[in-house]
């Protein structure tokens, strides 16, 4: 979620609401749990279990995956970047619009590496404009990544680093605050930065409270420590769609959530700067609860908001697809293969879960 970039975009409306002073919305919200009563438990592919719970008040969607990788030893994660395959691969340039989850899980497919059993949305970036020859939508790395073993996007530090290690074809899933290059590269196999740790090694990571009513919010980049989650204003409080992803303490299991809310991040902003609960979503704190009743070693927070997407292989051979809301007001759609007709509003990197077995 490039929420520094999208929260400008608000700032009139927040200017106008910041007066108000209504009681505090930090409230938990419903499903922030474990376990969900009420939850459709699926197996759509080997070592894949998926939970969808629909059934929260507010009427927020999530959906729990956990790739176990011992039942399905072929399961692999990695990372794609736009950059990587663009008209100037690795400038740190890229139109992202274009190529949403849908375009990328065809493509990935059509290389015959394996089929995609599960990608998403990948980790924070920033907005660079548009292409004044094209009017494309161009995007930035905010923290470098790791593609295959190789460090690319040279433009600092942010926050922390989350990826994987391959030791003897076994997964090790890692979180680093801040690693220098050399680090990354000794380190990673696939790995983007700027995410933020929610849990590690089982334990909570500090969170910013709450604001009290007409605290202003900090200067961005707020600086962070190995003990904290790393703080982004304003994004941290609302409740809106977040990605997060972690994993268990022996590297056999790897999760991934997403919380689908079902109104739009400008809602979200508008109502935490009335001081109003919202209408569905989660905060950053809602994460981390919901980890933590979970039971997961590691676990962070990488993008949301209007970014979120994602799309996995059912039973039947097609994909589910939950579109981005910048791109789609669809909250679920279904797809061959093809991806004939699906919604772009693509975001500069994605993760994702490939079967290396060919099955």
């Amino acid at each position: 979620m490039r929420y520094l970039a999208r929260v400008l975009l608000f700032a009139g409306l927040a200017a106008l609401v910041l007066t108000a002073r209504a009681a505090s919305p930090d409230t938990v919200s419903p499903l922030a749990c474990w376990p969900w009563v009420q939850a459709v438990v699926q197996t759509p592919y080997p070592g894949v279990t998926r939970w969808t719970d629909r059934s929260s008040p507010d009427h927020t969607a999530l959906y729990l995956f956990d790739f176990d990788f011992t039942a399905n030893p072929n399961l692999r994660l990695e990372l794609f970047d736009q950059d990587e395959d663009d008209d100037k691969p690795f400038d740190n340039t890229v139109a992202y619009w274009a190529r949403g989850v849908g375009q990328i899980t065809r493509d990935l497919n059509a290389g015959g590496r394996g089929k995609v059993v599960a990608a998403w949305n990948g980790s924070f970036f920033g907005f660079s404009g548009r292409d004044p020859a094209t009017g494309a939508r161009l995007g930035h790395h905010v923290a470098a990544v790791v593609l295959d073993g190789k460090v690319h996007a040279n433009v600092g530090l942010a926050r922390w680093t989350v990826g994987v290690q391959y030791r003897d074809g076994k997964l090790v899933f890692k979180t680093l605050h801040q690693p220098n290059r050399n680090t990354l590269g000794q380190e990673f196999d696939f790995a983007a930065g700027a995410a933020q740790c929610l849990v590690r090694e089982g334990q909570s990571l500090k969170l910013q409270p709450y604001p009290e009513p007409g605290e202003k919010p900090l200067k961005q980049p707020v600086p962070s420590t190995p003990e904290e989650a790393g703080h982004i204003p304003t994004v941290d409080h609302i409740k809106t769609s977040r990605t997060s992803m972690g994993w268990s303490r022996d590297n056999a299991h790897f999760y991934l959530l997403i919380v689908q809310e079902p109104d739009d991040e400008g809602s979200s902003i508008a109502a935490f700067y009335a001081r109003k609960p919202g209408t569905g979503g989660w905060t950053v704190a809602d994460l981390q609860r919901f980890w933590r009743a979970f039971g997961a070693w590691g676990a962070v927070n990488i993008d949301g908001g209007v970014v979120t997407q994602m799309t996995c292989l059912r039973e039947d051979g097609r994909y589910l697809m939950l579109p981005p809301a910048w791109a789609s007001d669809r909250r679920e759609i279904i797809f061959s293969p093809a991806f004939e007709g699906a919604p772009e509003g693509g975001t500069l990197m994605y993760f994702y879960i490939r079967d290396t077995g060919g099955k």
